[in-house]
């Protein structure tokens, strides 16, 4: 049995991960303020739960609550949503720069390998797609510029201190346990509530913009794999290599749910990238990892009996209140 830290770990990403480690028999310390994700996520999982900021230093805590703790590897997805990084860059700094130096001063004393969760956004907009790792970084908003520094941390730090490191660039991650608020809008769960609930979802620009949609059951497959997996301090990108507008995904869930309601329109967001499409050939050759799961029977199978329980949930609770 081995020991992990999952930062962000009652997170989308993070309780899944979780769960899987957890699953493998392995021993789990989850770091998490619960700004964005729940301790629900992580019920009934046997772990250790520290809500703490990861802006904030946390090694001596972890140390004195857990003298005897031998860490294999520390995952670290805690992070400040890209949708508001332009409304609160110095919030952006300090969670995604200074939580990657705390991160990194942990892995420092323990020598642990840090797999970090990075953002495939940092490439920006290319008109040749698919983008690959050989692209130039273009970032288009604090939180890429924040994540594309954390990553140059790491390199450095890994290289001068000799402790191991995997840089994932992930693209569109979606599935069940994405949390949706005022700032936070994943647009696959966005428009699956709407939906189930008649309100018509909005559309932001002219619907035309692409996305790169990867299930979080492959991310957790790839990010297991990297535990063991001998990999160089250059970013990985984690993607299904496949593209879809979001016009296209709207009309997908809308025919899945029989939702006959046209799209609200808002204007494009700052920041937007037009195009994704991402090669994955890199990380199917150093993991040996395919992403398996299928858009479609992921929104039918996973996305909508989990939203429609969390509104079924509410509804009770309303009438019970």
């Amino acid at each position: 049995m081995s020991c992990f830290i999952v930062t962000g770990g009652a997170g989308f990403v993070g309780s899944h991960l979780t769960e899987a480690l957890v699953k493998s028999g392995h021993e789990v310390i989850v770091i998490d303020d619960l700004s964005n994700g729940t301790v629900e996520n992580i019920k009934g999982l046997d772990v250790k739960f520290l809500q703490l900021d990861i802006s904030n230093p946390f090694s001596e805590i972890i140390f004195k609550k857990f003298p005897n703790l031998k860490v294999k590897a520390i995952f670290h997805l805690a992070c400040f949503p890209r949708s508001i990084s332009f409304d609160n860059p110095l919030r952006d700094v300090d969670v995604n720069i200074k939580g990657m130096i705390n991160v990194i001063q942990f892995a420092k004393k323990t020598k642990c390998k840090v797999i970090f969760s990075s953002n495939s956004g940092i490439y920006g907009s290319h008109e040749k797609l698919p983008i690959n790792e050989s692209y130039p970084d273009n970032p288009l908003t604090p939180y890429d510029i924040d994540k594309l520094a954390a990553e140059h941390y790491l390199r450095i730090y890994s290289s001068q201190f000799s402790f191991p490191a995997t840089i994932f660039r992930f693209a569109t991650v979606y599935g069940s346990r994405q949390k949706i608020s005022p700032h936070w809008k994943p647009v696959i769960a966005e428009f699956v509530c709407k939906m189930l609930e008649g309100i018509p979802p909005t559309i932001e620009g002219d619907g035309e913009q692409t996305r790169d949609f990867i299930h979080v059951s492959d991310i957790v497959d790839a990010l297991l794999k990297s535990v063991d997996a001998q990999t160089d301090l250059t970013p990985i990108i984690l993607s299904s290599n496949k593209m879809l507008s979001i016009n296209q995904l709207y009309a997908k869930i809308a025919r899945t749910l029989k939702f006959d309601k046209i799209p609200n329109r808002a204007p494009e967001k700052m920041g937007d990238i037009r195009r994704m499409c991402y090669d994955n050939s890199k990380a199917k050759k150093l993991l040996n990892w395919t992403p398996r799961t299928d858009l479609e029977s992921a929104i039918i199978n996973d996305v909508i009996p989990y939203y429609r329980n969390l509104l079924q949930k509410r509804i009770h609770e309303t009438i019970k209140s």
